[in-house]
């Protein structure tokens, strides 16, 4: 038989929405997601999403597809978004990244539901997650508010049946003015009263759940976890909404049997909600780890429900044990970590490639909080210190550390890696806003690859001057020439 992967079945999703407004930033894992829906690049989450709610409100249905970390950038229009409404629908992908492979934090995105008060879908396949794009747009023309799908590497590479095309349009709604008639309380009020009530008896009605009755111990599972506890003799209740969840049914569920496990990745969001009931076992109780599940580990727990798990200390994943990519061999920019190794200054990274030199052998740069972050943290060093920064970093969210730091007055020496790509999420175009940075600040290029010692020098002067500067450091990525 045929089957489709989820990266499939979400791009059908989109085609049978006819959302044809899509939005995204690059990164693990919804980068190949992003490149198959054809979605434009944006400088950061936060653009990609406001962009996505100006075509709403003017009628046109959108998607923005983003990982996890990504949530946090576009948190604030996300937030307000619930009260605000929209016009068309609008449907956030934010991918998780389990165990994560390419991502500076784990996360688990399902907690920004509860936060923004909006619908979170979690399905559990590619079928599923068809489904809940469609249900998704449903749900956000209806309630006029955004709704979120998560999905994981796992579940974007996952095979299930092909699913049958279901095309559709939306309703071009705009945005109506009426709701200006109620102050922000007023609408925050109208938001618990109607619009949650509404998608609390969705969650609960929704085809998104499956119910299967074997025995008296059962599992509640959302997400990939739900198909991996399928077939264990044993009754299972999978979950389409992690927000809201669908109370009424769990409850039924819970008193329907004698033991209860909770199968979800990667945090305990579920048990969480559920933890007061003595029969509920799950992550926060020891019989299931934290992080990425198997099925080998939901067996594991339901031999060992009756039991309390004795507490073993844990083995943390090293850096050698998991494989450290570090540096490509012919990375132009090599002469300049090698040299920045050599000034006694502290150094700020970005999560790009200078990440990976923050071990040996260049054990170059010192801290790296987040994509954007090393202008502003490296303004807050004790002494003048270095920022290392992407030029696809600095249009997401460098530049604005970099306007402080003039502003007020900081001294702060910022290198711009400039590759013209974003290389470690693929390659793609990067703007370019050196002329930008040379009305801002004084500023000097740098070809590379050049002399290490010629490099070391240059540092050196610059950390001498007062102020910011910026050494723009030339070099063309070889890995996307």
């Amino acid at each position: 038989m045929k089957s489709m992967n989820g990266l499939q079945a979400a791009v059908q999703a989109a085609e049978d929405a006819a959302a044809w407004v899509r939005t995204y930033v690059p990164g693990y894992p919804i980068t190949d997601l992003a490149a198959a829906l054809q979605a434009e690049i944006s400088v950061n989450e936060k653009v990609a999403l406001e962009i996505a709610l100006g075509a709403s409100a003017t009628g046109s249905r959108s998607l923005v597809i983003v990982k996890q970390v990504g949530m946090n950038i576009l948190a604030d229009p996300l937030v307000i978004s619930a009260t605000h409404t929209i016009g068309s629908g609008l449907v956030i992908i934010s991918g998780d990244d389990l165990g994560p492979r390419g991502s500076q934090a784990e996360m688990d995105s399902r907690f920004y539901g509860p936060l923004t008060e909006l619908p979170m879908l979690d399905p559990r396949s590619p079928a599923a997650l068809h489904a809940s794009i469609l249900e998704g747009y449903t749900l956000s023309e209806r309630l006029r508010i955004p709704v979120i799908v998560r999905v994981t590497a796992r579940l974007l590479a996952d095979q299930g049946p092909i699913v049958t095309a279901r095309p559709g349009r939306g309703a071009a709604q705009q945005f109506e003015k009426e709701s200006w008639d109620l102050t922000m309380r007023g609408r925050h009020q109208r938001h618990h009263d109607k619009i949650l009530a509404d998608a609390e008896e969705t969650s609960e009605s929704t085809t998104l759940n499956r119910l299967e009755i074997s025995g008296n111990v059962g599992i509640i599972a959302g997400g990939c976890p739900a198909a991996l506890a399928e077939g264990l003799g044993v009754s299972l209740l999978s979950v389409g909404y992690s927000n809201p969840l669908p109370a009424k049914l769990l409850h039924r569920f819970i008193d329907g049997h004698r033991l209860i496990l909770i199968a979800e990745e990667p945090e305990p969001f579920i048990e969480l909600h559920l933890a007061l009931s003595p029969k509920v076992k799950g992550k926060l109780t020891g019989h299931l780890p934290r992080g990425p599940l198997e099925r080998a580990d939901i067996i594991r727990a339901l031999e060992s429900l009756e039991e309390t798990p004795e507490k073993k200390p844990q083995v943390y994943e090293s850096v050698a044990e998991r494989g450290y990519a570090g540096i490509c061999d012919d990375c132009p920019f090599v002469p300049l970590f090698r040299a920045l190794a050599k000034v006694d200054v502290p150094v700020a990274g970005d999560a790009g490639c200078a990440i990976r030199t923050t071990r040996e052998p260049y054990q170059s740069v010192d801290v790296v909080y987040g994509l954007g972050s090393s202008v502003g943290v490296a303004s807050g060093f004790a002494k003048k210190g270095i920022a290392v920064v992407g030029d696809f970093a600095l249009a997401h969210s460098g530049l604005q550390g970099l306007i402080n730091a003039v502003w007020q007055k900081r001294y702060v020496l910022v290198i711009l890696l400039k590759n013209d790509v974003a290389a470690m999420t693929g390659g793609q175009e990067a703007p370019d806003l050196t002329h930008l940075l040379e009305a801002l600040v004084p500023t000097r290029r740098l070809e590379l690859p050049g002399s290490e010692e010629v490099v070391e020098q240059v540092l050196r002067e610059e950390l001498k001057r007062s102020g910011a500067s910026v050494v723009v450091a030339l070099g063309k990525c070889t890995k996307h020439a």
